[in-house]
């Protein structure tokens, strides 16, 4: 792995950082080892005219879709054209099981990696408008948001 950049304020440094916590998340789903989880990375996730998200994968037959962020504040913020492609991606990528016919959707995800603290994930609502603070503490806030998202704020919070 190559060396991390010494200036912790250059881009450099901060993609370096985003990197490591979505290849962490990767070797966690791979080193399990069963059968029906696995994930895959999508370089470049924030680039370019497609919605994708930086991780999918596959936990226990459970398709996902997860937009990681780090940070060494107490916080993470997920802004509103993120949320807004993340939740574009989940609604275009379908699959269709061969037998029943049945449409699988990926599940819209954040992974909040909080620098040699702790992980938090938290499930996006598919009708969620606006954007996403995710805090240390388990608080999750939101700028233009619907109003009917306050029940899904305390579920979060009590997680």
């Amino acid at each position: 792995m190559p060396r991390r950049p010494r200036n912790p304020a250059s881009p450099r440094y901060k993609a370096r950082i985003g990197y490591e916590g979505e290849y962490y998340l990767i070797r966690r789903f791979a080193e399990r080892g069963e059968a029906g989880t696995y994930a895959v990375r999508t370089p470049g996730s924030g680039a370019g005219k497609l919605p994708k998200p930086d991780i999918i994968a596959v936990d226990s037959g459970e398709l996902l879709a997860i937009e990681v962020k780090s940070s060494n504040k107490p916080y993470v913020i997920l802004n509103s054209v993120q949320v807004k492609r993340l939740l574009e991606f989940c609604n275009l990528f379908v699959v269709r099981c061969p037998r029943c016919g049945e449409e699988i959707k990926p599940k819209p995800i954040l992974a909040a990696r909080f620098l040699n603290r702790e992980w938090r994930f938290v499930e996006i609502p598919m009708d969620w408008r606006g954007s996403i603070i995710l805090r240390k503490s388990g608080r999750v806030s939101a700028a233009g948001r619907s109003p009917s998202h306050e029940a899904a704020d305390e579920e979060e919070s009590s997680r």
